[in-house]
């Protein structure tokens, strides 16, 4: 999964993520990846998430993650 970029519709910002040939358009609210992660803000080149992982102890914690925009090579 990666981001390859974002758009603008009506003043808010939707990322755009590539997973294998798929391509999804996500707005924050958005759940996205394994880890419950929530999206909390797109900007355009990155989307900003919460996760909720299991710590050494087995406690859920919250986390921030980020997924960072990846430019396509071309061949």
């Amino acid at each position: 999964m990666k981001m390859v970029g974002s758009l603008n519709r009506s003043g808010q910002l939707v990322g755009l993520l590539k997973v294998g040939a798929l391509l999804y358009q996500v707005t924050p609210g958005s759940y996205l990846g394994q880890n419950y992660g929530r999206i909390l803000k797109i900007e355009e080149n990155q989307i900003v998430l919460r996760e909720i992982v299991q710590d050494a102890a087995g406690e859920w914690i919250e986390r921030p993650a980020a997924l960072q925009l990846q430019e396509e090579s071309t061949k």
